[in-house]
């Protein structure tokens, strides 16, 4: 049997069923398997079925009972888990199992409640189901022997967000360990000795003792225990079956191990108890040696994100004249066609209009002016260009390709043609509301009026002079740092502190990209390493700003400012991020501050080194200027599959390499690294359109990614 795992995708869904376009769920939940680190993962089964009981049983039994290799070890599913009358899956799944996984099934509830309370409405279901094949069939007495083979079941909600918080408990992320893989090597028949090695390796207990052995086929580590001694009795047969019988009492675990709660004040301490930074003002003695701030998930920091950026729609819409300058801004009305367009029949091409029946070949003269209302006189055609409106008693264009011209006047004016073919009634003719009926929706509000130009051409189109937009976040820029120069007031003659000069690169490249997206700035200029400068810059950004972003002054330094000035001094200022597992931009942090105004204002804090600064902008801080706006929806940036072209290292941390896409052959899309990738180089950060999503690395995964590999990208901007 191959050790790979093979799961089978299935979306539910009598939407998708009609139209897989429709399916966003289901590639989500692919691509989390393909790209799992592990390389364990292999998807070998994708189906789309609508919701009827009797067409999904149908589906999980052949990818499950049959006896080649092509038997799925797992089913996922996404869709028909909720309340609604057609939600049949868990109705669909129940019969199907043989042995409960409830475990599983709280595990995914519980974690998708920490992420919101609608997850209550979801009806989760997983299970085992052991093979039925033509030499085999599943009893009472065979469950209860534990006979190996079989397909765990799990039934996922439908939306793309649930289901990748469900794959954050299935396959892991950068704070959990996946449960999956471990889950499938032991219904395949497997002890899972490896895996408990590891999972007590990491926690430092040693081997040897007899504990060990008594939970070598545990599968969480929350059933890891470091008793003295456990009264664990595994009853363990061929295949692997789990008897627990726990003689101990259940307290709150962490990270495996037994961790009881600590007693918590129920008030305010005096003091500096109610803040997470050391106070600034007490000197480099008293700061913190440690970060006081939890590393989090990317997906953690982005939900938080979300979750206190103020909805752009909440804002009052501006009127604006359309025009270029509308390029940026999101729609905050509906755009409806305030007639028929065309309002009347046009013609499509160059030619001549003539009543179709009264008009066969022949000799006609040619008439270059005549009003609408007025008719042509037998024996006439009307020379017409494209889009030019048909005269009254015509009906029909004759192209000029199937005409000859017989005469012409002294000053080259076509005096009389011969037509060479009859033309039928409507044709080359573009009827009344055949673009667009009156009263028809054209453009929603929500839409993003793009550079492309389609969008404003299109209110041109209808008519409209005005339109009503949402209105865009002003951002300020601020840069700290006692080792900084502005390259546009250094002087020449200046002294350098340090022999050498370190120019701001930060204001220049945010301010390019900020403003190259359509966003006004406030430049707060370059603040030194000083409470009270750094406070009066950080006020005033707040009184001219939506969105304060500033570099440096993020990490463990003694005048890294930002954190407690924001959490101390900042009217209504919250710290909801310190730092997050991701490179570069480790020290990333993200706060909010009320009482400014009609909405929060939002603080981004980024590192000072200049990629990481920019990396960071364009994976953080863009999502919420989008939402600022007013987009609806999804607010990141577009992403794409690439091949990359150059083998990329795996960090413990996810990555975002620094890349140039490019169209190859076929339409391929191919990634080259900049090079270097250091922190502090911006040149990485030149010619880049694209940051690739390197995955962590995991224990028993490769080192890195080889070239040729295929993997999601950020896109930056155009393609070269």
């Amino acid at each position: 049997m191959s050790s790979v795992l093979r799961i089978g995708i299935l979306t539910i869904s009598d939407t998708s069923a009609r139209d897989a376009a429709t399916d966003r769920s289901g590639p989500i939940l692919s691509q989390a398997f393909e790209a799992d680190p592990s390389g364990a993962f292999r998807v070998t089964q994708k189906a789309i079925v609508a919701d009827n009981v009797e067409a999904i049983q149908a589906i999980v039994r052949g990818w499950v009972d049959v006896e080649s290799d092509d038997a799925v070890d797992a089913v996922v599913s996404t869709g028909g888990t909720g309340f609604g009358a057609r939600d049949v899956t868990p109705e669909a799944f129940e019969p199907l199992i043989d042995r409960q996984t409830s475990g599983l099934t709280v595990a995914l509830n519980s974690h998708s409640l920490t992420k919101t309370p609608m997850a209550a409405l979801s009806r989760l279901i997983t299970g085992v189901r052991l093979r039925r094949t033509n030499s085999s069939s599943v009893t009472k007495a065979s469950i209860l022997e534990g006979v190996a083979g079989g397909a765990l079941l799990v039934a996922l909600p439908g939306s793309s967000k649930a289901v990748q918080e469900c794959c954050e408990v299935l396959l892991g992320s950068l704070d959990r360990q996946g449960v999956l893989r471990h889950a499938l090597e032991l219904l395949r028949g497997g002890s899972g000795e490896a895996q408990h090695a590891a999972m007590q390796g990491s926690l430092g207990i040693r081997q040897t003792s007899s504990a060990i052995k008594g939970t070598e086929t545990d599968t969480g580590s929350s059933h890891t225990h470091n008793h003295h001694q456990p009264h664990h009795h595994h009853q363990h047969k061929q295949h692997h079956h789990h008897h627990h019988h726990h003689h101990h009492q259940h307290h709150s675990h962490g990270s495996g191990v037994h961790a009881h709660q600590a007693p918590k004040p129920r008030t305010a301490q005096p003091g500096d108890a109610g803040y997470k930074t050391h106070d600034p003002g007490q000197g480099a003695s008293s700061r913190h040696r440690t970060s006081p701030y939890p590393i989090i998930s990317m997906a953690e920091a982005l939900s938080l994100i979300d979750k206190h950026t103020p909805d752009g729609r909440r804002k009052e819409p501006v009127v604006m004249a359309v025009n270029d300058k509308l390029v940026g801004y999101v729609l905050a009305q509906d755009v409806v066609a305030k007639r028929d367009l065309p309002p009347g029949p046009t013609t499509n091409v160059d030619g001549y209009a003539v009543n179709a029946s009264q008009t066969p070949a022949g000799t006609y003269a040619v008439r270059t002016s005549v009003a609408l209302e007025d008719g042509l006189k037998a024996g006439e055609v009307f020379r017409i260009n494209t889009g030019q409106a048909l005269p009254r008693g015509t009906d029909a264009v004759v192209m000029v390709e199937d005409t000859r011209l017989l005469e012409a006047d002294e000053a080259g004016e076509e005096r009389t043609i011969d037509i060479l073919a009859q033309v039928d009634s409507g044709e080359n003719v573009r009827r009344s509301g055949s673009d667009v009926k009156k009263d028809q929706a054209v453009l929603s509000a929500g839409l993003r009026l793009t550079e492309i130009g389609g969008e404003v051409g299109t209110l041109a189109f209808l008519g409209y002079t005005e339109v009503k937009v949402y209105p865009r976040p002003t951002v300020a820029l601020l840069s700290t740092g006692n080792e900084l120069y502005d390259t546009t007031k250094v002087s020449q003659s200046e002294e350098d502190a340090w022999g050498f000069r370190v120019f701001d690169a930060n204001r220049p490249s945010l301010s390019s990209a900020l403003k190259g997206a359509g966003y006004d700035v406030v430049d707060l200029g370059i603040v030194r390493d000083n409470m009270d400068a750094t406070l009066g810059a950080l006020n005033r950004g707040l009184e001219q700003a939506d969105v304060i972003i500033s570099t440096g002054g993020t990490s463990m330094g003694e005048s890294d400012l930002l954190k407690p000035l924001i959490e101390r001094h900042i009217s209504g200022g919250k710290v909801h991020f310190g730092r997050v597992a991701m490179k570069p931009g480790k020290p990333t942090t993200f706060a909010t501050a009320s009482g400014h105004g009609q909405t929060d204002r939002v603080l981004f804090a980024l590192p000072g080194n200049p990629a990481s600064a920019l990396v960071c902008f364009y994976v953080f801080v863009m999502p919420a200027l989008r939402r600022l706006s007013g987009l609806h929806g999804d607010s990141s940036l577009a992403r794409v599959t690439v091949e990359i072209q150059n083998e990329m290292r795996l960090d413990p941390r996810p990555e975002f390499h620094r890349v140039i896409i490019t169209v190859g052959p076929g339409g391929k899309l191919l990634a080259s690294s900049t090079g270097s990738q250091r922190s502090s180089g911006m040149h990485s950060m030149a010619s880049a359109n694209g940051l690739v999503c390197v995955p962590a690395a995991s224990e028993g995964s490769p080192r890195s990614l080889a070239k040729g590999s295929t993997v999601e990208a950020i896109l930056l901007g155009a393609l070269n």
